[in-house]
């Protein structure tokens, strides 16, 4: 069996954007297995894809020597992948040189793929990518719009974590008000004025998703509302947050890795994007809606701390389209 090594050193986000061109991959070394050098986290969202082998943490100090002289390469590589017939790595041209040196020890090709469109072909990411490998003669057919399968353990937990919190005719809305950037974040006046609107339908339950980043702004927009008003699920691990995600009739959040993860899931989204361009970088999906945010309209902890916030008008556009997708 063909043996196809992946380098993506991105964050959990940034891999989603290029599934699209790993499944494009797949599709032309159907019989291949794939191994991955990449954040350890991609393993819950990817563990049950057919090509999927093992994921060896990017971060860890012996692949400094992809960048390095060939020795200290080969002794690596002859412990961890003594054999790989062809190479995919995403990154800057700086990542040439990781390219280079695996062509070079295993005597095969090496491709990169690069992650960031030129500005003036007004291309998102992962069609980009698939640009890329067409030009190598690998076609890119869409995959399937939902491309996340968690395992059934997952499943399990999450849908009894719903039964415990939810009543039988409850419509279940997940938030998730964090992202790695606080430049990213949509300020708290508008998620307040999204929950108390569509608080307006009893049968709708909310969600706050936090994760390690994520307390400051979760616990300022908790402190809005009555304690037991929004089910707090926090630091789930991706594959049990995944289960979830397929499960929620919606999901609102900003310009996030979790954002890109709800969309890959199959799950009707709405993304919050503020200064990063979403033509670019936003969650791709038929299920997908993608609401900008204006300049001034970002959280700021210590301004919201002082003062009760007008809400930002895009606000309503938020609620009009979530009352789209829950038909209330």
């Amino acid at each position: 069996m063909k043996s196809i090594l992946i380098v993506h050193q991105g964050a959990i986000g940034d891999f989603i954007l290029s599934l699209r061109a790993v499944e494009a991959i797949h599709g032309f070394y159907r019989e291949a297995h794939f191994n991955f050098i990449a954040h350890p986290g991609i393993v819950e969202v990817i563990q049950r894809r057919p090509y999927y082998k093992q994921v060896f943490d990017c971060s860890d100090s012996c692949w400094v020597s992809l960048y390095s002289s060939k020795e200290k390469l080969a002794g690596v590589l002859n412990n961890l992948l003594p054999h790989v017939d062809s190479t995919f790595v995403f990154g800057r041209p700086s990542s040439q040189i990781i390219a280079d040196n695996l062509a070079n020890y295993f005597g095969n090709s090496a491709h990169r793929l690069d992650p960031f469109p030129e500005p003036d072909l007004c291309l998102g990411v992962g069609d980009y990518q698939c640009r890329q490998l067409e030009k190598l003669g690998i076609p890119a057919t869409p995959p399937p719009d939902a491309i996340i399968a968690p395992a059934h353990q997952d499943f399990l937990e999450a849908r009894d974590f719903l039964s415990r919190n939810l009543g039988p005719k409850d419509r279940f809305v997940l938030l998730h008000p964090g992202s790695g950037g606080k430049q990213k974040l949509w300020a708290v006046a508008g998620w307040r004025s999204v929950i108390n609107k569509l608080s307006a339908h009893s049968n709708i339950r909310f969600a706050l998703l936090q994760g390690p980043a994520d307390t400051g702004i979760v616990q300022h927009l908790r402190s809005q509302f009555e304690s037991n008003s929004l089910i707090l699920v926090g630091n789930w691990q991706l594959g049990k947050l995944a289960a979830l995600m397929s499960e929620a009739d919606l999901y609102l959040g900003n310009d996030s890795g979790i954002t890109h993860l709800a969309a890959a899931c199959g799950t009707p989204t709405i993304a919050l994007f503020g200064p990063t361009d979403p033509q670019v970088w936003g969650p791709q999906g038929p299920q997908v809606n993608i609401i900008r945010w204006q300049p001034g309209n970002s959280f700021d902890e210590q301004a919201e701390l002082k003062k009760i916030s007008e809400p930002p008008f895009e606000a309503e556009l938020v609620c009009k389209k979530a009352r789209e997708w829950l038909q209330i």
